[in-house]
């Protein structure tokens, strides 16, 4: 569950739990769906949220190297 206590977070640490418990959202619907993962669209769908996976994940761990 997402922290919602924002008291002297950074704009960038805001943005960063947001987009990380979205990513684990995203993560939480494709295990959820897997039993529909038969059904081409599902599956198709399945194959986009978990490239956005990689990709968010990719582009969080790049910007926390930058920040850093």
């Amino acid at each position: 569950m997402i922290d919602t206590d924002l008291t002297g977070a950074g704009p960038v640490e805001n943005l960063g739990s947001l987009v990380y418990e979205l990513l684990d959202a995203h993560e939480d619907t494709m295990r959820l769906a897997m039993a529909l993962a038969a059904d081409e669209e599902w599956a198709a769908h399945l194959d986009y949220l978990r490239d956005l996976q990689r990709v968010g994940r990719e582009c969080l761990a790049r910007a926390g190297a930058v920040t850093a």
